[in-house]
């Protein structure tokens, strides 16, 4: 950049001695001399725009690998971020915004970088360097760039209105993203019940505002180069006014007056240029602070300083008068103490809203209780490091999780380090292998998003094998079944039974039927355990809970 600015600046000094040197041809030598200088001249013509050339080229490819880099390393600090957040995190704003910042404000500030380590640098060095020779040339003419400083003001004011607005844009571009995720989530509810029309009506008008944030940003935008515009034909006017009287008063040469002729018309566009650059820099900054919003979030729940190392779970669960409320105040379990002993299965029934899912996700902690605390083999799960406490566990949930990707990788993330016969082994264990070798290409067969080339059935059976394989201590089913026919119920009921021999099961479980064999049964109700006992015991409580609930599933 350095060399290009100075190539830029040279052709000042090829400007004025040509000029200059034009101005003798009517003397006796003058063409012979012309005609010696021409060959110096000629060359630095040609050499002067073949080095620029190369150097401008040099420069954009130089400049858009740091750019490239540099955004691509905030990629991976906010999704290294984003992802060792605390789980509450992800309930504070919608998954779509999140995206956004990952995809729009990283497009935004890939260009800010480009913008102004190319732009910002190159323009500035140029500017620094004709300047410089202009002055060299004529400095008293030169002064008449002076007029430039007049946009100082309105450009600041401009700046502060921007900034404001890119801002809105770029919210507005998160909630749009998130709009779009849920529509076409949703996509089987909306055709179902015909809502084509409020779905277009609602996210045109989403459209609609995108338009006019972009317009307003735009419109404050395009104030900036009309003024640098109107005060660059100021200059021009000014030098070319000025420079008639220097030639004709013989104050200096007509070669020196068209030297800082061509500057200014050099540094005109290059003055525009920064001008516009504010706005990149406006539009970079604002974007820049929601990505540094994910980048310098801290999660609440660390691995405290003297974290022991948990290598091999016992499986002995033990919850201790636990209460727990969400960042909303929303008050989910109260006094709730619960045991579960290695090899144990125990169960959590009760309605909707009674904590169950709470529990199986403070366990892992996802959350931390507030009041209360729960161990494992007798040591406080806050004093052992996430790490080792997750690796004890397994979890399967009626929500089941799966990635765009093969059968067999899906599986293998219950152990990473897996062969293909163990992964074929877990998925006949959960009575998964049947079908998966029906698919097309096995378990190389790629399931599609979210396992969408599958049935519910078949989605809930690979969690389980991956739970399965991932052969940990501690089972966590969150109705596991809940989407399986009545056939591979009872095989995948089998195959967890004979998985949890020797290991802690913690099961939800909304139909009774698969808690019978439960060694011992938590029965929830608004957050507090309100009966505790086997399925038999609790059967014959009179006016229970349990009781209740059985009769209206098993007897109804």
């Amino acid at each position: 950049m350095t060399i290009l600015a100075a190539a830029t600046a040279a052709y000042l000094w090829v400007v004025s001695e040509l000029v200059d040197q034009w101005g003798n041809l009517g003397d006796d030598d003058a063409l012979e001399e012309a005609e010696s200088y021409a060959r110096v001249i000629l060359p630095l013509l040609i050499g002067i725009p073949l080095i620029a050339g190369v150097c401008n080229y040099a420069q954009q490819i130089l400049c858009n690998t740091i750019a490239l880099n540099a955004v691509g390393k905030m990629q991976k600090q906010m999704f290294a971020s984003a992802h060792r957040n605390d789980f509450a995190s992800f309930s504070r704003e919608p998954t779509g915004k999140l995206m956004s910042k990952f995809i729009s404000d990283v497009s935004v500030i890939s260009g800010a970088i480009n913008g102004l380590i190319s732009n910002l640098v190159r323009d500035t060095l140029t500017v620094i360097f004709v300047i410089a020779s202009m002055i060299w040339h004529n400095w008293a003419l030169s002064l008449a760039m002076l007029i430039f400083g007049l946009a100082f003001y309105p450009i600041i004011v401009i700046s502060k209105k921007l900034r404001g607005s890119a801002h809105d844009v770029q919210e507005h571009l998160g909630v749009m993203t998130s709009d779009l995720k849920e529509s076409f989530t949703g996509v089987r509810m909306v055709k179902t019940y015909g809502l084509e029309d409020h779905e277009e009506e609602r996210l045109g008008k989403s459209f609609d505002k995108r338009i006019r944030l972009y317009l307003k940003m735009i419109t404050e935008k395009a104030r900036v180069d009309p003024i640098l515009e109107v005060l660059g034909g100021l200059v021009i006017a000014a030098v070319a006014i000025a420079g008639v009287y220097i030639v004709k008063s013989g104050i200096g040469s007509a070669g020196s007056v068209a030297a800082v002729l061509v500057g200014v018309l050099t540094l005109s566009p290059r003055l525009r240029s920064l001008g516009a650059l504010n706005n990149v820099f406006q539009e970079g900054h604002s974007s820049l602070a929601r990505i540094f919003d994910v980048i310098d979030e801290t999660p609440d729940i660390v691995d405290a300083p003297n974290a022991k190392v948990l290598e091999h779970s016992k499986g002995h669960v033990t919850l201790n008068d636990v209460w727990f409320a969400y960042e909303d105040g929303t008050e989910a379990l109260s006094e709730v103490s619960i045991e579960a002993k290695p090899g144990e299965m125990i169960a959590l029934v009760g309605e909707s809203g009674g904590g169950k899912s709470t529990i199986v996700n403070l366990i892992p902690r996802l959350y931390d209780v507030r009041e209360g605390s729960i161990s494992i083999d007798g040591v406080d799960i806050r004093n052992i490091t996430m790490e080792s406490l997750r690796r004890q566990m397994a979890m399967v949930s009626q929500d089941v999780t799966l990635f765009n990707d093969t059968v067999a990788n899906n599986i293998r993330f219950g152990n990473l380090d897996a062969s293909l016969e163990d992964i074929q082994k877990a998925a006949d264990a959960a009575a998964a292998y049947g079908f998966i070798k029906d698919l097309p290409n096995g378990f190389e067969t790629v399931i599609g998003e979210d396992g969408d080339n599958l049935s519910g059935g078949q989605k809930q059976r690979i969690a389980i094998a991956r739970a399965i394989l991932r052969d940990a201590p501690i089972l966590l089913l969150d109705e596991a079944t809940s989407a399986l026919d009545a056939e591979s119920e009872v095989k995948v009921q089998e195959a967890v039974e004979a998985l949890g021999k020797g290991r802690t099961q913690i099961v939800i479980a909304h139909r009774l039927s698969t808690v019978q064999k439960a060694d011992r049964i938590y029965v929830l109700e608004k957050g507090r355990v309100v009966e505790t006992g086997t399925h038999a015991t609790l059967s014959k409580k009179e006016n229970g809970v349990y009781a209740r609930l059985k009769s209206l599933q098993m007897d109804g």
